[in-house]
């Protein structure tokens, strides 16, 4: 079964469950089931049942075990009643009377050195709350639609009433938790190199005067490394990392092909004439008037007929659009007041740097795709 089809699979059986449903019965779901087992499944994380469980192997256990192992002291009689919910919601195994088994995915809740345990802390720190909030927030700002990222459905909750990044950069803790996510959810996709013919920009490549790929607010580097991987004989120094010091800090085991510079996108870019720069999930995250500034500085260093910009993003289709891609452009909104554009708003965006769009590769998943564009 290839990806596309099980993911196929995956929507066919979703749709099938709806019209299982009853209204009521889809009702409970949303609004008293999920929000109990996420709350239930943080509780485990900060007691330490994850980690300790994966610790002594994630084998069957009995409650009074399981109590044993966890981090901080619980009332086992609390536990078993969380138990018995993530059982029911499919996030552990109940294998008998007050036996629970963990599951590929409450391992990994404990595993420290997976992204799954940060992931869950930025749910619970960052997004719960902007979405519990935002039906206040759009109400407070008269329903319109949101344009500002300092005042966004984020800092309209947010103790200091500060953005989603400034919060970010000011507290270690929150970076981490987003950093997690990030990657998290970078490992669920199709690396771009897959869908997108990358032989097209090794193929005339000046190396010797200007790196290939400039990959800008890359985080963690894994497209860049994806990109070694398919095009392993590329020169040391051809590929650059681009993000904040604080992003750049905790990157680690990069190829000696990637330097990592530290570069804040909303100023003049230095590289200048590269063959390729890349954008990975960056543009979604600002409004208009910020991504022309953002765009308009890679424009600025691009050489005519020679260099390419490469969005990675989503392209909002007019109809059909994925649950993936919509629930994106409602998060982005409420975060940051950004959204996810379709293929026309894409193309005036780039219109206002001088860029023009050549082609665009989808992912095949419904999911992303690569907008590739050039100078006009």
């Amino acid at each position: 079964m290839t990806d596309s089809q099980r993911i196929q699979h995956i929507e066919a059986a979703s749709k099938l469950i709806n019209k299982l449903q009853t209204t009521e019965e889809k009702m409970y779901e949303l609004t008293y089931t999920q929000p109990i087992v996420f709350a239930i499944l943080q509780t485990g994380l900060d007691a330490g049942l994850w980690a300790g469980w994966t610790k002594a192997g994630g084998h069957a256990m009995t409650v009074s075990e399981l109590s044993q192992v966890c981090e901080r002291k619980i009332d086992p009689q609390l536990l078993r009643r969380m138990l018995r919910l993530l059982a029911a919601a499919n996030i552990i195994q109940e294998i008998g009377e007050d036996t629970f088994k963990s599951t590929q995915f409450s391992f990994a809740c404990g595993d420290k050195g997976s992204f799954i345990p940060r992931t869950i802390q930025c749910s619970s720190h960052h997004f719960m709350m902007t979405d519990v909030m935002l039906p206040k927030y759009l109400a407070e700002i008269g329903y319109k639609n949101p344009d500002d990222p300092v005042k966004s459905g984020y800092a309209f909750w947010e103790p200091g009433h500060r953005d989603f990044f400034a919060r970010c950069m000011a507290e270690p803790e929150s970076q981490d938790f987003f950093s997690g996510w990030m990657r998290c959810w970078t490992d669920q996709k199709l690396p771009w190199a897959e869908y997108f013919d990358t032989n097209t920009l090794v193929e005339g490549a000046e190396l010797g005067s200007a790196p290939l790929c400039v990959d800008i607010g890359g985080h963690h580097g894994i497209d860049l490394s994806r990109l070694v991987d398919k095009h392993p004989t590329l020169p040391n120094g051809s590929l650059v990392l681009q993000d904040l010091p604080e992003c750049l800090a905790e990157v680690k085991g990069l190829s000696e092909k990637i330097t990592m510079m530290p570069y804040n996108f909303f100023t003049p870019q230095p590289v200048k004439g590269a063959r390729a720069y890349y954008l990975h999930c960056v543009l979604h995250d600002w409004p208009e008037d910020r991504a022309r500034l953002l765009v308009g500085n890679i424009a600025n260093a691009m050489k005519k007929g020679y260099s390419k910009l490469l969005i990675n993003d989503i392209v909002m289709p007019r109809t059909g659009a994925s649950l993936t891609q919509t629930v994106m452009d409602m998060q982005v909104m409420a975060l940051g007041s950004a959204y996810e554009r379709t293929e026309a708003m894409w193309a005036s965006l780039l219109q206002t740097a001088g860029l023009k769009i050549v082609k665009i590769w989808p992912d095949g998943r419904g999911y992303e795709s690569v907008v590739e564009a050039e100078l006009a």
